[in-house]
């Protein structure tokens, strides 16, 4: 039986060597968003499968990678979950009002294909939903940044 390669192009090995090839270009959370003392991460995975993927939480604080993007939980899957656009949008929108803490939630399918999908060309059924919550540096919000320090 001759395996095809997955249709979006990438091989199950390109997504682990992409990974260890972006260190070099990642940048860490305190540059990324300098007002942001905390982000917190909740990943729940559903695979309709008797045993879902295992819970995840990542707290990151500003010395952390400021990477968003997570492998699909599902080892033969090569897909992946891409929250940079969510935590963008969040950090973005915390810095309008005055409270501390923001969150913000929301779901994404994962459009990689399993190995044992691989023949039949079908997507991963895994949905994560997850939840974000930025914790910013009191004072930090738009009309405090707007003005000049004396």
């Amino acid at each position: 039986m001759k395996l095809t390669p997955s249709r979006n192009g990438k091989g199950m090995g390109s997504k682990h060597k992409r990974l260890l090839t972006e260190p070099a270009q990642r940048v860490v959370l305190r540059d990324a968003f300098p007002h942001i003392d905390r982000l917190c991460i909740e990943l729940v995975f559903d695979d309709d499968s008797a045993c879902s993927p295992s819970p995840q939480l990542h707290t990151l604080y500003p010395t952390a990678t400021a990477l968003f993007r997570f492998s699909c939980p599902c080892g033969d899957c090569d897909g992946e979950f891409d929250l940079a656009g969510p935590v963008a949008a969040l950090v973005e929108g915390s810095l309008s009002y005055r409270p501390t803490v923001a969150s913000s939630d929301g779901q994404l399918c994962c459009q990689g294909v399993r190995l044992r999908n691989l023949v039949h060309q079908r997507n991963c059924v895994t949905q994560l939903s997850f939840r974000l919550s930025v914790e910013r540096a009191s004072g930090a919000h738009r009309n405090e940044m707007a003005q000049p320090e004396a």
